[in-house]
């Protein structure tokens, strides 16, 4: 016959079981958790600079070379002695180096002169069919429907002026080129006073890379 005893030991042992059963449960899970499978993925970017530089030649420089400072190269405009309304020419080209991987534009963005005859001194300028001496400066390149980076048909500016908005000119990579040419005279009135007088010009072109 069961007793009282054997009765309770019989409770506490399924009270045990139900616990027991209870943490192996749990520790399934919490095994589960640790084990979870992980994985990553990576994703990487290379980065370079682009190159961009020019160089110019001219007449009187005619071996390319970097020249971003004044005075530069030398325009060979054989104006010594000029008189008013009389033009004089000379070209200048400009490329960007070899080791340049993108293009850009160059435009006109400055003109300063020196010396007395300076004040009496006007200039425009166009962008050439392309390098000279192969296109040519002089007063033909100003005929016709010229591509004028400073003044116009028939319009002057003094050499101490620029376009209010630089036209800028398309120059491709890797030694891509552009010629052009500058016409300079005293201008038509000018007073006797000017007779015997010097003056020197320094423009500057400054190129602009696209990227």
């Amino acid at each position: 016959m069961e007793t009282r005893r054997d009765r309770r030991r019989r409770v506490r042992w399924r009270r045990l079981r139900v616990l027991l059963a209870a943490g192996l449960v749990l520790g399934a899970g919490t095994i589960a958790t640790l084990a979870a499978w992980t994985a990553t993925e990576n994703a990487t970017g290379s980065f370079g600079a682009s190159v961009f530089a020019t160089e110019s030649q001219t007449q009187g420089s005619p071996t390319y070379a970097a020249h971003p400072t004044s005075p530069g190269a030398t325009l060979t405009f054989n104006a010594t002695a000029m008189s008013p309304s009389v033009s004089f020419y000379a070209w200048v080209n400009i490329r960007t180096t070899a080791a340049s991987t993108v293009g850009g534009t160059v435009a006109l963005t400055a003109a300063t002169p020196t010396g007395a005859l300076g004040t009496a001194l006007q200039y425009r300028a166009v962008r050439l069919s392309g390098p000279s001496p192969g296109a040519v400066c002089d007063a033909t390149a100003f005929s016709g429907s010229p591509a004028f980076i400073a003044g116009a048909a028939g319009t002057y500016l003094a050499v101490s002026q620029v376009p209010g908005t630089p036209v800028a000119s398309s120059i491709g990579a890797a030694g891509a080129q552009l010629g052009f040419c500058v016409e300079v005279r005293i201008a038509p009135g000018s007073a006797s006073t000017f007779q015997g007088q010097t003056a020197t010009v320094t423009w500057t072109f400054t190129a602009t890379s696209a990227s």
